[in-house]
């Protein structure tokens, strides 16, 4: 009897540990919080003002002497009156030329024309020209090399022998008072006799 009643209570007590060992297993710890402080909110960069446009001042541009030429204001009266006039002066030319009146033919070029063929750069080119020339015509047989030191060598020794029948076929202004003669060879090919410029005291060649 005392020893069935050692075992109920052993049972007992048994069944008393587990339930209060399955109670704690059950109760969940507690969990610690940590609280964090409050971050200062930060506030966003200051946008910068976006720079000023910057304006370079330029100064106008000088207007040109000249406007730009156009053609089209030139009249078909105003063309024939002056190719009328050109070749009236070319005409004139050829005489002089034909002459070999050299004072004459000097007083029909720019001043600008006149120092630029007595350069030494105008008269050394001129020079090897003529000499390429003298070397074709000659065709082999000997010659004697001519030298143009001065414009009067070059009117006689290349004016004279090339300029005394020249035509003007047309013109092309370049400007209202500025023209270009052109002759038409008897292949139809344009080429061109003078560039001429209207001086106030009538036409001279300018190149």
């Amino acid at each position: 009897m005392c020893i069935i009643l050692s075992m109920k209570l052993f049972y007992l007590l048994l069944t008393f540990s587990l339930l209060l060992a399955l109670s704690c297993a059950s109760v969940p710890e507690p969990v610690e919080t940590v609280e964090t402080a409050p971050q200062a909110e930060v506030a966003p960069p200051p946008q910068e003002a976006p720079a000023a446009a910057v304006v370079v001042e330029v100064p106008a541009e000088e207007p040109p002497s000249e406007p730009d030429f156009n053609p089209a204001y030139i009249t078909q009266s105003y063309y024939e009156s002056t190719i009328a006039d050109v070749q009236a002066l070319i005409g004139n030319l050829n005489r002089i030329i034909r002459a070999r009146n050299y004072g004459d033919w000097v007083s029909h070029l720019s001043a600008d024309y006149y120092r630029s063929i007595n350069t030494r750069e105008f008269l050394e080119e001129k020079t090897e020209e003529l000499f390429r020339l003298d070397q074709a015509m000659a065709r082999g047989r000997p010659f004697q090399r001519r030298t143009l030191n001065t414009s009067r060598d070059y009117f006689d020794n290349v004016v004279v022998p090339s300029r005394q029948n020249d035509r003007v076929d047309d013109i092309v202004f370049v400007t209202e008072n500025r023209v270009i003669a052109y002759t038409v060879n008897t292949r139809g090919d344009r080429l061109i006799l003078y560039n001429l410029e209207y001086a106030g005291n009538g036409w001279k060649i300018v190149n």
